[in-house]
């Protein structure tokens, strides 16, 4: 279900947050992003090879912590509408905290499905939810004409969505 909704939030919004972005930025921006979020994936993912154990039970606070700083961002942008300071903000906050809870999802779904079976039946699904998800999505984004600043906060609901169901799956097995 959190696939299901975080994709279908996400794809409707996507493709005009993503053009309204590629046309306010250089690709000097883009570029540094990129190398930004790289760096985080190498860091964080030795990070939490070394020390899952210890960061694993703050997972629910880096999902919190996501979705204050997404209400934050879009404030920002409200307010301010400077899709460069918006993007940098989002790199920023993805190379920190997204990171996180990617890297953590990986040992939630490790605890969720403890065997390769099981794990290997979770990624098909999923993996088929969120295509059918995006094709929802995606034809809702062809009919929604919403400003960038609608776009942006739909698709932070999406993402609150999404982690409030990682919390809860969190706690859930970790009772189990």
């Amino acid at each position: 279900m959190a696939t299901f909704f975080a994709d279908c939030f996400y794809s409707a919004t996507y493709p005009y947050i993503y053009q309204q972005i590629m046309s306010g930025i250089t690709g000097n921006a883009v570029a540094c992003s990129q190398i930004a979020c790289c760096l985080s994936v190498i860091v964080f993912s030795r990070l939490w090879n070394r020390f899952s154990e210890k960061l694993f039970p703050y997972y629910p606070v880096f999902c919190i912590l996501e979705c204050v700083c997404g209400i934050c961002t879009s404030l920002f942008v409200t307010f301010f509408q400077d899709i460069l300071c918006y993007y940098l903000l989002d790199t920023l906050l993805f190379c920190l905290i997204t990171r996180n809870i990617i890297c953590g999802g990986v040992r939630l779904r490790a605890v969720r499905y403890p065997t390769e079976q099981l794990r290997e039946q979770f990624d098909n699904n999923n993996n088929a939810v969120s295509a059918a998800a995006t094709i929802i999505g995606s034809a809702a984004a062809v009919f929604l004409h919403l400003d960038f600043v609608h776009m942006v906060w739909i698709a932070t609901i999406g993402n609150m969505t999404d982690n409030i169901f990682y919390i809860y799956i969190f706690f859930h097995s970790r009772k189990d």
